[in-house]
């Protein structure tokens, strides 16, 4: 069997051989991981009447050719438009429009229109709304990646501006954003694959949580900041050195016999991947806890309708057929994490190159 470091340096020739064959082009740019969503801020002044003011933040690595068209498309007219500003992590823009004062049934309707279709992209929508005492009242909304249209609601009443909704917007966000990030989903499935009991499944789990809800509180209450690309690259590599360690079944390592350590400290880096998402949002004035909880929770509740169901279907499998299953694993424990192992190398490699 190939050694630890002929290992690595396997997975990381065979990935840059890939990478210059199939060219850079092909593949955007963090494509591997970017579930952050378009945020979208919409600006009312009842001093102001019938004027709305648009700004909207892209995720970068989404190609501008890619990019959603954002507009009203009921009863509203574009006054102005403000050139679109990339910061190397984001896009901005934004335009201003007038709405008609004669229709006052008609909400103006937001629309979302991507040119080359919607590339699994939710929308955070934040609405801020003045009232004539000067007084602000923010509502949050999250649209699913099918949701490209939206009305905006004649008022916020009292329960639209509770804490309940910001709670459901940023249970939601860490939901979607676990279940879409598929480096952290091929980790957590390495994770499980140091384990062979469910109890030290769920120990290496929480490990991870306790790792990752450390760095998302850091790093979000700017204690502790690292440029997106660099913890991209993190994350990746974190796959890269498990799956060398699963691959080597003769030796008894630390990571076999404690894996919650493995998983603590890996934990660390993806926390700063769910952070570079929260950040990317920005939080509610007075609601910054409760923001961080509420999208944790959500991180959570992903993992957990992640995990439980692969621990389910092995241990049928293991039930109907335990002959068929050690022969498939014998067979495929090798082909599974060389081809882990392959693609986090890819992403590595990708990353690192946009240093």
């Amino acid at each position: 069997m190939m050694s630890r470091h002929i290992q690595l340096a396997f997975f990381i020739m065979l990935s840059v051989g890939l990478f210059q064959a199939l060219g850079a082009s092909l593949i955007s740019p963090a494509a591997a991981h970017d579930p952050r969503p378009v945020l979208i801020d919409i600006y009312q002044d009842d001093s102001r009447p019938g004027e709305l003011r648009l700004e909207w933040k892209i995720p970068g690595s989404l190609s501008p050719r890619k990019h959603p068209i954002i507009n009203f498309a009921t009863a509203c007219n574009l006054i102005r438009t403000y050139p679109e500003r990339f910061t190397g992590e984001a896009y901005y823009g934004g335009a201003d429009f007038l709405c008609s004062g004669n229709t006052p049934n008609l909400a103006p309707m937001l629309t979302l229109t991507y040119p080359l279709g919607n590339p699994s992209l939710s929308s955070f929508v934040r609405l801020h709304k003045n009232n004539l005492e000067g007084d602000e009242n923010t509502a949050m909304f999250l649209l699913k990646p099918d949701e490209l249209s939206w009305a905006i609601p004649q008022s916020l009443a009292p329960s639209s501006n509770s804490s309940s909704l910001m709670a459901k917007a940023y249970l939601e966000l860490g939901f979607s954003h676990i279940l879409k990030g598929w480096d952290h989903l091929l980790f957590l499935i390495c994770l499980m694959a140091l384990t062979t009991m469910p109890g030290q499944i769920f120990l290496a789990v929480t490990g991870f949580t306790i790792g990752h809800s450390f760095t998302l509180a850091a790093a979000s209450l700017n204690f502790l900041t690292l440029p997106v690309i660099y913890v991209e690259t993190l994350i990746s590599l974190s796959i890269i050195l498990v799956c060398v360690e699963l691959l080597q079944t003769e030796r008894k390592t630390l990571a076999r016999s404690y894996p919650v350590l493995i998983s603590l400290f890996f934990g660390l880096v993806h926390g700063l991947g769910f952070a570079n998402e929260l950040i990317s949002i920005g939080f509610p004035e007075d609601g910054l806890v409760a923001a961080l909880l509420f999208f944790n929770l959500g991180v959570e509740a992903g993992q957990i309708v992640f995990v439980i169901p692969v621990i389910l279907l092995v241990y049928a499998a293991q039930k109907f057929n335990g002959s068929a299953y050690n022969f498939c694993m014998n067979m495929g424990y090798k082909f599974i994490f060389y081809t882990i192992g392959f693609v986090a190398c890819f992403w590595f490699v990708e990353r690192s190159m946009q240093f």
